[in-house]
């Protein structure tokens, strides 16, 4: 079958190209008697429409690559200030106080049940009571995003009301021999949200574990 040199012009550019002119196409009225479909004028309405929906789901994929290349250099720069601590208090300061700048947080908080240990008593360490991070509805898994209405000061303490939303990460430190957890706070509430991955606060995870790990048997005498 022939193509029409419109047709042809279509087929022929780029797919944006194509797509643009086929979303511009008026579908001329055509009277064709009665009781005689217009197939023309369907067809031209459902692929407008497809291209629409493509289009649509094509710009969300380019947003969504986005956020994920900023997130990740984010995570890269947070691993790589936590590689220039010189002592354990250093790497905990670190990891509570400065990387809260570089992943565009409110809070980070290293939460350590009540027990003995050799940590510091310091800026961004909340002692929870025994138990305390079993309670948490962690599903299986240690890692836990949610949105919430109203923070635990237990967590974040004086930072709790500006939380609105959090990822907690339940962390194994053998050297520490007491449950630890890592909670993070935003203000936003959709900044953490259920059903985002996780890769990238996993591998964080692994290296804070692994560092944190190492800097305890430096400090062990």
């Amino acid at each position: 079958m022939a193509l029409s040199p419109a047709a042809f012009v279509i087929i022929n550019l780029s797919p944006e190209a194509g797509a643009d002119i086929l979303a511009a196409m008026a579908n001329p009225a055509r009277d064709l008697g009665e009781g005689v479909a217009d197939l023309q004028g369907f067809l031209v309405q459902n692929l407008q429409k497809e291209v629409s929906r493509l289009t649509a789901l094509q710009s969300d994929l380019v947003t969504s690559v986005r956020i994920n290349q900023a997130t990740q250099g984010k995570i890269h720069s947070a691993v790589l200030a936590l590689f220039t601590a010189s002592s354990l208090n250093h790497f905990l300061h670190i990891l509570t106080q400065d990387l809260p700048e570089l992943l565009d947080l409110d809070v980070i908080s290293l939460c350590v049940e009540e027990g003995e240990t050799n940590l510091p008593d310091m800026t961004g360490i909340q002692w929870l009571k025994a138990g305390h991070i079993d309670k948490a509805n962690w599903n299986g898994g240690h890692i836990l995003l949610r949105s919430v209405t109203k923070s635990s000061i237990a967590i974040f303490g004086p930072a709790a009301e500006l939380v609105k939303s959090d990822a907690l990460l339940a962390l194994t430190i053998p050297g520490l021999r007491l449950p630890v957890m890592l909670a993070m706070g935003s203000r936003d509430e959709e900044h953490f949200q259920e059903d985002q991955a996780t890769e990238l606060l996993e591998f964080l995870m692994n290296i804070i574990e692994a560092s944190f790990q190492i800097w305890l048997e430096k400090n062990t005498p």
